[in-house]
């Protein structure tokens, strides 16, 4: 058996996580600000992370292919090249180059998880999977509270195009710096790959993970909580900002802060699932309890609550839409043999990240046609309740299923 490496191997996939959420996140927190001067609705921006989500889903399903023919780590340099590259167009500043950017910091972020499930499950401790998948994902709620603080600030030292600049060179850096620890991190390939069972490309990953009476109901509880996730993440900014007249640093100030409280909530459910709740009911009990603060921004958005109130509901919509993540991968290698957890994990994560690209997508556009946010914040959380439901009900009649 090969060397393990756990620390190094969290802390690099750690970082990895990071950068590309700030990288990806960057648009959201900048659109108050930018979108009027390029002529764009700032409600549009939904278009823009759908696209972003769009390219993330098929990049992440070819990432088991990708991983058996160029190795996890290689594969992640090249993910944060493609985020350095997208950067680097949207500081063109052209709608057109805009899209453009949205696709390749998508394929960029799509292999995150992927590549970081294969060296993770192979160098995470079996007793602990759960909480390194979750410390690991702590990195998206760091990386928003990232490009939360630091997006606002190069905007007025710097101007927009400049911190796009500066995000592309912060890429490139840590690809590099990543370099050390690429031989001692790979996991070994098996003769077929380590991304994908023999013979089987996307289309079989995809059927094998909906046919499946357990991976199917947690991958579309993947997607109803990846796309409450979004859809918080994406619009919380511009809501307090345009509908409640927060400033643009208060705005992105709570969401910083809210990003802090979901890294801690991530870690705690991850130790959670490890030790005491199998993760499938920690996912149910997080989709339940998501729908209850969606209603709490539906209050908050209607213009009912204090200030104080509002960061209330803000902070608990942070702490469960985006406190999922870590117990769901933890889950999912519990279920897929080690040689194919690169494969079904991109399988699993498109249907997760096909959430990311309709809920601020769909959400964007009820908003613009004149839906309000109150209505649009009722109707998201009536998604995850039903998610939630819908995988209690699998993970019982598992329970009562006896093995084959």
């Amino acid at each position: 058996m090969s060397a393990t490496h756990p620390a190094l191997a969290l802390a690099s996939m750690l970082l990895v996580q990071m950068l590309a959420s700030t990288t990806f996140v960057a648009a959201s927190v900048l659109a108050p600000a930018v979108a009027p001067t390029l002529g764009i609705a700032p409600e549009r921006i939904g278009l823009y992370a759908g696209l972003g989500y769009l390219a993330a889903m098929i990049s992440g399903l070819r990432s088991g292919a990708w991983v058996a023919r160029l190795g996890a780590m290689r594969l992640t340099q090249l993910g944060l090249a493609g985020c350095a590259g997208g950067a680097l167009l949207a500081g063109l500043g052209s709608p057109q180059t805009l899209l453009a950017a949205a696709a390749l910091i998508g394929v960029g972020y799509g292999v995150c998880n992927p590549t970081a499930a294969a060296v993770l499950s192979q160098h995470a401790p079996a007793g602990a999977r759960g909480l390194f998948f979750s410390v690991k994902q702590t990195g998206v709620p760091l990386g928003v509270a990232l490009a939360g603080l630091t997006m606002p600030a190069g905007l007025a030292l710097l101007g927009w195009r400049a911190t796009a600049v500066a995000v592309a060179v912060a890429c490139v850096a840590l690809a590099l710096l990543l370099q050390p620890a690429v031989a001692r991190l790979e996991p070994p390939r098996a003769p077929h790959g380590s991304g994908s069972a023999p013979g089987q490309g996307a289309l079989a990953l995809l059927q094998r993970v909906w046919r499946s009476p357990v991976l199917r109901p947690l991958s579309l509880a993947s997607l109803s909580y990846a796309l409450t996730q979004q859809v918080y993440v994406t619009f919380i900014v511009s809501m307090l900002n345009l509908t409640l007249g927060w400033t643009l640093a208060a705005a992105a100030g709570l969401l910083a802060l809210s990003q802090g409280v979901s890294a801690l909530a991530r870690i705690t459910f991850g130790s959670v699932g490890d030790r005491w709740v199998p993760p499938g009911w920690v996912l149910v009990g997080l989709g339940a309890a998501m729908a209850g603060s969606c209603l709490g921004l539906a209050a908050a958005s209607a213009g009912t609550l204090s200030a104080a109130l509002v960061g209330a509901a803000a902070l608990a919509c942070a702490g469960t839409a985006m406190g999922w993540n870590g117990v769901f991968y933890g889950a999912l290698t519990q279920l897929v043999p080690r040689s194919e957890v690169a494969g079904i994990s991109g399988a699993a994560q498109f249907f997760t990240f096909g959430g990311g690209m309709l809920g601020p997508l769909l959400f964007g556009e009820a908003v613009r046609a004149g839906a309000g946010y109150p209505l649009a914040w009722v109707v998201v959380a009536l998604i995850p309740a039903t998610a939630a439901a819908a995988l209690a009900r699998a993970l019982l009649n598992a329970r009562r299923t006896p093995p084959a």
